[in-house]
């Protein structure tokens, strides 16, 4: 899902994280869930610098893009700077489910896989 300036990353996230527990009917307990949204809203405000840092990357590619002339020094240096911030986002993401992965049983988690 792309995300604007506007959506609420940390809404974004919990509802799909929680969806994924929910409609897999893992008969998660209370303690496992409270554990869950704790992990997904941690990842969340991680993740909200990140989102922001990549709208502006967005503006100023735009405004490199309107130049009189093509820098491509300066787009190489936003290309390579938006890879390293995916890249942590996606470390970010991965230690969220992984940190989810360890709350679940084997049999919960193999529930979720099933509905991925």
């Amino acid at each position: 899902m792309l995300l604007d300036s506007n959506d609420n990353l940390q809404e974004v996230f919990l509802g799909c994280f929680n969806h994924h527990v929910a409609t897999a009917e893992v008969d998660a307990t209370p303690e496992q869930r409270d554990r869950l949204t704790a992990i997904a809203k941690s990842a969340a405000r991680d993740l909200q610098p990140l989102h922001q840092r990549i709208a502006d990357a967005r503006k100023q590619a735009a405004t490199l893009a309107a130049a009189p002339g093509i820098d491509r020094a300066a787009l190489e240096k936003l290309r390579a700077e938006q890879v390293a911030l995916i890249d942590n986002a996606s470390k970010r993401v991965t230690q969220a489910l992984a940190d989810a992965g360890e709350v679940l049983t084997p049999a919960q988690r193999q529930k979720i896989a099933e509905r991925m």
